[in-house]
């Protein structure tokens, strides 16, 4: 037997050397286990020796190629073979390995030195047909009994070292991941709830991470949607909360300044469409002389009165540098998108300026507050002790208000979802055009498109989309210089997306309203192709192919996580 300072497999491999390891087995020291009957373990020696030194035994596992493992390639090119090889010494002394075949394959292809062998010798003994059955089932079960690491546990193993001080950069390379990937389990492991559903499939890393950033964030209204809605529609479903959670923000930034002035702030548009509303809308109010409501009347009591701040989209024109207001009639609109244009005499260039939304306040009164203002009802507004036909002009006026705040919420709320399509459409057509073959209904929708819209490709836009979409970074000449490189079927889908640019480019987060036929033949086209790829039209998207009508949209089917009574805040 060896000394007690004999050196074990560990300390052979840690010391990295290359000479044989002692045995680290005494042929009688153990048993093979409790219940059997005393009987020695064969003899073993932990080596260091060279992938090319090997000699690749009969193995069960016949059907591979090494090119098809880039992983495990990177992984041993970059850290070397960790678990160690199995193998048998024979009677000639060559090493016959057992286990492990494909790590000595690839550690020979990438050049590595040396890889860790686990030795045992051979037994002459043991007829040859019982030493390979033996072995064949050993290989078998050693590879169909690897359990796979669950994928909230390697979340939880990358967080572990990024909390440890390693970086993104360092724990992506060692893992072969690419960044964005380790940056979204680092915030999966954070989260219960996307880290519980990890392992369920029923979810991208993307989407968890999505999650996770909400849960982060305690936004737990968003989380309980977004883990109800299926996968095809839940970046849509994402987006969407993304822009209202925006204009929540913004909503919030500009109510500010009214409640440090005094005013009490609502949270959503009060429905003042009853004559009992208790609510009471300023333009509704006059004073005792008959004079209309000003804002600077308001604002001297500002104490007793309301303040809900609305969106008018693209309500301000302003220059990009400044932020300072600018009249869009001195602006020469035919600069747009033209760099090397120069502008009318007198003018400014298109790019100089952009359309940015507008907040306008909208001032309300408590009905009790009315008595102690000293303002009244207006004359023509006025019900009480009024005829019934004063009765009926009354109710009608407050419907039409009724019926303006709606169309408004509406035209709002489609607007919102139409840019969250958008969004969501372009992720598509990026997948859909990183594809080295064109789907089949690919000829027949480009043949089509051309032949009513024959100057479609040159249209305003068309060949930046088209560019952006098919992840061309430059111009036109590195387009050309990829179609020249591409195959036959690749150079289809460069045709495919130019095409697909073009109508993408003229589809606007309002398309719902419009009635364009060849916008109605595009999303279509997208519909027929998406079946297979998680895609299929929203409401919106279906308004403006075409085959719904807008007006029926129910704007309050969905989980509206913004929408509340309102309340002073």
């Amino acid at each position: 037997m060896e000394s007690d300072s004999a050196p074990t497999a560990a300390a052979v491999l840690d010391a990295e050397v290359v000479e044989p390891a002692e045995i680290v087995a005494s042929p009688t020291a153990f048993e093979i286990g409790p219940d059997s009957a005393a009987e020695p373990l064969p003899n073993v020696e932990a080596l260091w020796r060279s992938p090319t030194e090997l000699v690749i035994a009969e193995n069960v596992r016949k059907t591979f190629d090494l090119d098809a493992h880039p992983d495990v390639r990177d992984s041993i090119k970059e850290f070397g073979v960790s678990i160690p090889i199995l193998a048998e010494r024979q009677p000639d002394g060559s090493l016959h390995v057992t286990e492990g075949q494909l790590r000595a394959l690839i550690a020979a292809d990438v050049g590595t030195t040396k890889v860790p062998v686990w030795v045992t010798d051979a037994d002459p003994s043991i007829p040859e047909n019982e030493r390979r059955i033996s072995r064949t089932l050993m290989q078998m079960n050693v590879n169909d009994r690897r359990v796979p690491m669950v994928e909230a546990d390697r979340a939880d193993g990358i967080a572990l070292m990024l909390d440890l001080g390693a970086s993104v950069t360092r724990v992506a390379k060692g893992l072969q991941r690419k960044r964005s990937e380790v940056k979204h389990n680092a915030a999966i492991a954070a989260s219960p709830t996307a880290r519980g559903l990890v392992d369920s499939s029923s979810y991208s890393l993307d989407q968890l991470a999505v999650i996770a950033e909400y849960e982060t964030l305690g936004d737990t209204d968003a989380v309980e949607y977004l883990v109800q809605v299926p996968r095809s529609s839940f970046s849509y479903r994402a987006k969407q909360i993304a822009a209202d959670r925006r204009e929540t923000r913004a909503r919030l930034e500009a109510s500010m300044l009214y409640a440090a002035l005094g005013f009490g702030v609502l949270t959503a548009e009060p429905d003042t469409s009853s004559t009992e509303s208790q609510i009471l809308p300023a333009e509704l109010l006059e004073t005792v002389d008959s004079r209309p409501v000003t804002e600077v009347l308001i604002a001297a009591h500002a104490h007793r009165w309301l303040v809900y701040v609305d969106v008018q989209e693209n309500g301000q024109l302003l220059d990009t540098l400044t932020g300072e207001l600018v009249d869009p009639d001195h602006v020469d609109w035919g600069t747009q998108g033209n760099n090397e244009s120069q502008p009318a005499e007198g003018l400014r260039h298109a790019d100089s300026v952009e359309y940015r939304d507008r907040w306008i306040p909208l001032y309300f009164l408590a009905a009790e507050q009315l008595s102690e203002s000293g303002l009244r009802m207006r004359t023509s507004a006025q019900s009480e002790g009024a005829t019934g036909s004063g009765r009926d002009e009354a109710e009608q006026a407050a419907t039409q208000r009724d019926e303006a705040r709606r169309e408004r919420r509406r035209v709002r709320e489609l607007n919102k979802r139409g840019l969250a399509a958008k969004e969501r459409r372009v992720e598509f057509l990026g997948r859909l055009l990183s594809r080295r073959t064109p789907p089949p209904q690919a000829g027949q929708f480009v043949a089509e498109s051309l032949a009513w819209e024959s100057d479609l490709l040159g249209s305003f836009h068309a060949p930046r989309t088209a560019l952006n979409l098919l992840g061309v970074s430059g111009f036109t000449t590195e387009l050309v210089a990829s179609i020249q490189s591409a195959t036959a079927s690749r150079s289809w889908v460069i045709v495919l997306g130019m095409v697909l640019g073009a109508f993408e480019s003229r589809a606007g987060k309002d398309s719902w309203r419009y009635n364009d036929r060849g916008l109605h033949r595009y999303l279509r086209f997208l519909a027929t192709v998406g079946e297979q790829l998680e895609f299929e039209l929203v409401d919106v998207e279906q308004a403006a192919a075409g085959l719904i009508d807008f007006h029926d949209i129910d704007i309050d089917a969905d989980v509206n996580l913004d929408t509340a009574a309102p309340a002073a805040a």
